[in-house]
């Protein structure tokens, strides 16, 4: 299921069976997948790949391209990498981003490693 956070940025979750038919009905309704299933969610990624994926979907929105950031459950990696172009690209509090995932994907559960990740790859004191 698809969860739209703004109107060109969204998280969901990839079925692996359903992969090809998903990348090609995604691509037929004007969405561009930026597929993490290759992300641990474990606290071992290093902050570079982080910096990889938001810069990547950044670079999308400014081409005027419609992201659905995809993981296996569409819980944690997914919203952890929506939360980071919120910040980066559309220029939100981190905080205020993290509040609009969490309103907009009733499923999210951040894990805390993406959290203590992204606040240090964006400076973030406490709230």
């Amino acid at each position: 299921m698809m969860y739209r956070i703004t109107s060109t940025l969204a998280t969901m979750d990839i079925d692996v069976a359903d992969s090809e038919p998903l990348y090609q009905e995604l691509e037929r309704n004007g969405w561009f997948l930026i597929d993490i299933r290759d992300m641990a969610d474990d606290g071992t990624n290093k902050l570079d790949y982080y910096k990889k994926r938001i810069d990547e979907g950044s670079e999308l929105l400014e081409l005027n391209c419609n992201i659905v950031i995809g993981c296996d459950a569409g819980i944690s990696r997914s919203n952890s990498i929506a939360l980071g172009i919120l910040v980066k690209h559309f220029k939100m509090d981190f905080y205020d981003a993290l509040e609009l995932v969490k309103t907009k994907v009733p499923r999210c559960n951040i894990d805390p490693s993406h959290i203590r990740r992204l606040k240090k790859l964006f400076s973030v004191g406490p709230p």
